[in-house]
């Protein structure tokens, strides 16, 4: 009798062990395909953001880089829901990155701020919105030429001196966001007038410091109605 007992609790250990590890099993297989399921969808950038006048030059095109998430190839499938957006490529395989280009087409567009929606959408498992800004400035055709000279003004810049060696500064003259048409170069001083500036219009100012090194990012960009 005491014989028999312990075959029977070896048995029943035995017995327990085994169905753990078919437990275990299993549990490894479903984490795995969780994690293939649930396999977010990135970009490089979070939105993008177009600058135009309007009756000019479309803005040039922009990129960013679309990551998967995972390195099982599938289809990247990417659509819009604007008239005025495209982007290419429209369908390709990705396995792991991609990059996708985002064009804007300004004709027929009256001035004002447009928003979209790109979405990018992988295999059938993942997806990720990206929303792009499209800002129009109004159009600043020039007067015919019978017509008398617009009168022009001046605007003074002040800014903040950078640290470390500076050859001199440079100041970015447009009449819309961004969108410079000017270039000023002054020494390293903190001031500067800039002329000719049509009255009643107004004008978008940045300001970048230079070395023998090469040229610093723009800074924060300032606005004035010229008076």
């Amino acid at each position: 009798m005491i014989l028999m007992k312990h075959f029977f609790r070896a048995h029943t250990y035995r017995t327990t062990l085994g169905f753990w590890s078919v437990l275990g099993l299993v549990a490894i297989f479903c984490l795995g395909l969780s994690s293939e399921g649930i396999a977010a969808v990135t970009t490089s950038r979070a939105s993008r953001t177009f600058y135009a006048v309007q009756g000019g030059p479309n803005p040039a095109s922009q990129w960013f880089y679309v990551y998967s998430g995972t390195s099982t190839p599938a289809t990247l499938t990417v659509t819009d829901n604007a008239t005025w957006l495209r982007e290419s490529p429209t369908t390709t395989t990705i396995t792991k990155q991609a990059t996708v280009t985002a064009y804007v087409n300004t004709a027929g567009l009256a001035a004002g701020t447009y928003t979209a929606n790109i979405t990018l959408k992988v295999g059938t498992w993942g997806s990720k919105v990206v929303p792009v800004t499209l800002v129009l400035s109004p159009s600043t055709t020039s007067p015919p030429p019978s017509s008398p000279p617009p009168a022009t003004s001046s605007a003074t810049l002040r800014w903040n001196a950078v640290s470390g060696t500076v050859s001199g500064y440079k100041i970015y003259v447009g009449e819309a966001p961004r969108l410079y048409t000017r270039t000023i170069t002054v020494s390293n001083v903190t001031s500067s007038t800039v002329n000719s500036l049509t009255v009643g219009r107004m004008y978008y100012f940045a300001v970048t410091s230079y070395n023998s090194a090469g040229e610093s990012t723009p800074s924060n960009e300032v606005s004035k109605t010229v008076q």
